[in-house]
């Protein structure tokens, strides 16, 4: 027993060792490293290389949070969700602020929308090749299928406005509405307050029917492993959206298509801990996290960032509209069939998101 003890407690040292090193690499090519091709590749690969080794004690810990909070695996995967989308935000942020990339900081975050539904569908097809399904129990998922419904509501409202705008616009350039930020932002905090309202009923009802889900102290030993995967995370989307950036500058690519990298680039790293969670046993984490992903970048982030700086509704804009509110609602529908996922649904989620993604790189040639 004692000799299994150490070795345990020697791989724990050693990955702890490696860890570090790895975020130290990263913060030295951040401070230091010079801005050329060789220096961008080998960000790209530390910064993927951060997020293997940080997603996995993260997981871990914010289900060990989720246990001693008293909250469902469900909400817990919602609250990875929004602690991986804060890089995103930030980074899109300080984009918007520079005039030349403002369009693709735009476009960057509604195309992580679609990069989180392709990752989903990675995660059914991962989980259910062999056979078997996904159960995503109906008292649930329901406030994840009331968001969407209002997500593909007005994501297919503004599509029609935005039509309609530069039909009628007269030469003078089209601008999405202030109105609609606002009100996906009311949408969002609506959802979020009846997810919370949930929760506390309950563990309300649990505590009447004598199982009482108060939240036991068990410590505070997750939030070492929170705080490291939250570090690993801006460390590594800094590393590669930077690098991404910059060989996209080089290379002089359409703003289309430099938004796709950097969207890939931001949403793998920041939502990888689902697909990690997932193979670990952590399913219904996993799948909260990306369905959230999926709602929170045009329900939260996107309308965070229009209320900065004007949205133009050009055919870039529109269409992504169209195109997340044409896949949400196969996720939706996939969810609310049978409440279950399975292979065949998964494959369909994995060949309309890519679909989705071809298409809008192909407006680069058009428009």
């Amino acid at each position: 027993m004692l000799p299994r003890l150490n070795g345990s407690l020697m791989n724990n040292m050693k990955n702890r060792i490696i860890v570090g090193a790895a975020l130290i690499a990263g913060i030295a090519l951040m401070l230091l490293g010079p801005e050329s091709v060789p220096y961008s590749i080998v960000s790209l690969v530390i910064g993927f290389a951060i997020v293997v080794l940080t997603s996995e004690p993260m997981v871990e810990g914010l289900r060990e949070f989720g246990t001693d909070m008293g909250f469902s695996p469900h909400v817990t995967g919602i609250i990875s969700s929004l602690a991986s989308n804060l890089p995103e935000g930030v980074m899109t942020a300080f984009m918007v602020l520079s005039p030349e990339l403002r369009e693709v900081a735009i476009l960057t975050v509604m195309l992580a929308s679609a990069f989180n539904g392709l990752l989903l569908g990675v995660l059914v097809v991962m989980l259910t090749y062999k056979g078997g399904a996904i159960v995503m129990p109906k008292e649930v998922m329901e406030q994840d299928i009331e968001i969407m419904r209002i997500a593909i509501a007005l994501c297919g409202i503004v599509f029609g406005a935005g039509v309609i705008l530069n039909l009628f616009s007269t030469g003078n350039a089209a601008y999405l509405p202030i109105e609609v930020p606002i009100f996906l932002l009311i949408a969002f905090a609506s959802y979020l307050y009846f997810i919370s309202r949930r929760q506390a009923q309950n563990e309300h009802e649990g505590a009447e029917d004598g199982y009482p889900h108060a939240p036991e102290a068990h410590g505070r030993g997750w939030l070492a492993p929170v705080l490291l995967g939250l570090v690993g995370i801006v460390i590594a989307a800094e590393l590669i959206s930077g690098s991404s950036e910059y060989l996209v500058h080089m290379l002089d690519l359409h703003v289309v298509i430099a938004a796709t990298v950097i969207g890939f680039a931001g949403s793998v790293p920041e939502h990888g801990i689902a697909l990690i969670g997932a193979r670990k046993g952590h399913v219904e984490l996993g799948v909260s996290n990306l369905l959230s992903g999926i709602t929170q970048s045009i329900m939260l982030i996107f309308p965070l960032l229009a209320l900065i700086v004007p949205v133009h509704l050009d055919g870039y804009v529109i269409y992504q509209f169209l195109a997340i509110a044409a896949t949400l609602w196969i996720v939706k529908k996939s969810i609310v069939d049978d409440n279950r996922l399975t292979l065949d649904e998964g494959i369909s989620i994995l060949i309309i998101h890519t679909l989705g993604i071809l298409l809008f790189d192909e407006l680069s040639i058009l428009i």
